[in-house]
């Protein structure tokens, strides 16, 4: 999906679109860790956990995004193939992207979401589906 990682960041009017860092780290924890943010992925996880888990540098993998605002992470973006194999697909030969999400819930309501995803959509390569929609900030 992506030729080269990672790319340089990409720059909103609010928001930075990077790879992860060390010190992105402490976010990473917070944001797994987070009841809030976890009452829609099945659960949060123990911090206790995630403190032994948690790489130095977390996230750091083609299509993932650290959202920053301000200098500092608030959340993350992810733009994955989607498998052939996985139900649910838009178009019948398969070739899309799925597009995630999640945000420190601090950083809820003030459009970051919505500003992030057309970012990241809009530097995915030209074979991205056409299918695919994000809200323009």
């Amino acid at each position: 999906m992506f030729d080269a990682w990672p790319p340089d960041p990409i720059r909103t009017d609010r928001l930075v679109l990077r790879e992860s860092a060390a010190r992105d780290r402490a976010a990473f924890i917070e944001l797994f860790a987070s009841p809030a943010v976890g009452a829609y992925l099945g659960g949060s996880r123990p911090r206790d956990e995630l403190e032994r888990s948690v790489p130095e540098v977390p996230g750091r993998r083609p299509g993932l995004f650290v959202v920053e605002l301000d200098g500092a992470m608030i959340g993350m973006i992810t733009l994955d193939p989607r498998d052939a194999d996985r139900p649910g697909h838009v178009r019948p030969e398969a070739g899309e992207a799925e597009l995630g999400y999640l945000f420190l819930p601090r950083a809820w309501g003030s459009g970051y979401a919505a500003e992030a995803c057309a970012a990241a959509l809009g530097c995915s390569p030209p074979r991205r589906p056409t299918s695919a929609r994000c809200a323009s900030p």
